[in-house]
């Protein structure tokens, strides 16, 4: 199944030639991206088993972004090494190795142990999963192979809640958590048979380009909107199942289903704001979701009933669109040549805080207040962030 885009060739004949290999390495990119966010929908049982406290739960989330930002930084040392594919495995099996440990766990020192090892063992992946599709797919088809490889987090979002329910109703966290393990350790050794790469190695990064992005202001700017953007899609899902089971008294088995169905828009909406994104200008739209965003956010933490339901389900459904844009956007910063660089340091510190230290923050006022505040306080943040920007960008032109 391995292949690469032959020069020359025809670039639909080479896209459909390619296209299992794509769909294999989207496969590993589901469960990779499966292993990180199944802790989201588990976290009310987790949390009633091991009788924490709101802050502590949402701990957790902020020790696997500490170890996916660690790993994002230093992929290139280990893909320089190894090759991408075979940091491909590492990442897929070391993911499953680490689920299968954590369900082991007992304390929670341990736990954050575990949940650290897999960030470090997830993050990996992204790198050398996106070198490989500049490899599989032609300059001409290579927007369609991101956007097959980019539907496996936006199905993530749908299948964990749904895996999870169906996971409780046969088996312990603990025994689905290493079940997942498993079916990721087999998944590992699929791709080191079957799947696509060669022995290429990725160069190391290049320091002179990180020194000159840490000095534009924008990259800054960048790093703020895409961390509330981040909140308000993965940052918000991670605390959201506990927030309708603890204050909101509903069944977990419900308010995974509910979770699931208002992330069943991500999947084709990021494509309807590429669209968006073209025919208006991607830094008005990047900067008008972010605002949108908050001020859906803010009903979460305030209405019950089917008002909630209701802003649940259109609030990420507008979240989401912020990525193709922005992504655009932070790609022009620094040149062509620091283009690459300017997505690896943002991201990784876009996760850390939106990914990581919102939900942490999320339970800390969630103990000594409640959530509800906590989801409309990051309403309310966001809505300074997206008006921010809207304001630095009548001043720089590179955001305008």
């Amino acid at each position: 199944m391995s292949g690469e885009a032959v020069d020359g060739e025809n670039p639909a004949a080479s896209f459909r030639r390619n296209l299992p290999a794509l769909l294999l390495l989207s496969s590993v990119f589901l469960l990779n991206f499966i292993s990180r966010i199944i802790f989201s929908p588990l976290l009310p049982e987790i949390q009633q088993d091991m009788h924490l406290a709101h802050a502590v739960a949402g701990s957790f989330f902020l020790v696997m972004s500490s170890g996916y930002f660690i790993s994002i930084l230093f992929s290139a040392a280990v893909s320089s090494r190894l090759g991408h594919k075979w940091t491909i495995v590492v990442s897929v099996t070391g993911s499953g190795v680490m689920l299968f440990l954590i369900g082991f766990c007992t304390s929670v020192v341990t736990m954050r142990m575990g949940l650290f090892c897999l960030g470090y063992a997830a993050g990996l992946y992204l790198q050398s999963g996106l070198a490989t599709i500049s490899r599989l797919v032609s300059p001409s088809y290579l927007a369609r192979g991101m956007a097959v490889h980019e539907l496996a987090p936006n199905i993530g979002f749908v299948a964990a809640p749904l895996l999870c329910g169906l996971m409780l109703h046969y088996l312990s966290w603990r025994a689905g958590l290493q079940l997942l393990g498993v079916v990721l350790g087999c998944m590992g050794l699929i791709y080191a048979v079957m799947g696509s790469g060669n022995s290429s190695k990725e160069k190391r990064m290049d320091f002179s380009l990180v020194f000159r992005l840490l000095v534009i202001p924008q990259f800054w700017l960048m790093v703020l909107l895409f961390s509330f953007a981040i909140c308000s899609t993965l940052g918000i899902y991670a605390m959201l199942p506990l927030y309708l089971v603890a204050e909101h008294g509903m069944d977990q088995e419900a308010a995974n289903r509910l979770v699931a169905l208002s992330r069943v828009s991500s999947v084709f909406m990021p494509l309807v704001a590429g669209w968006f994104g073209d025919r208006f200008g991607n830094a008005i739209v990047m900067k008008s979701v972010l605002l949108i965003a908050g001020f859906l956010t803010i009903p979460i933490g305030v209405f019950t009933g089917y008002p909630l339901l209701a802003f649940v389900i259109v609030q990420p459904m507008i979240a989401v669109c912020f990525f193709p844009s922005g992504f655009a956007v932070l790609s022009q910063l620094g040149g062509k040549e620091a283009q690459g660089a300017a997505i690896s340091l943002c991201i990784p510190l876009a996760f850390l805080f939106g990914g990581g230290a919102i939900p942490l923050g999320i339970g800390v006022v969630g103990d000594h207040y409640s959530l509800a505040i906590s989801f409309v306080g990051i309403g309310c943040l966001t809505i300074l962030a997206g008006s921010a920007a809207f304001g630095l960008g009548r001043q720089r032109a590179q955001l305008s």
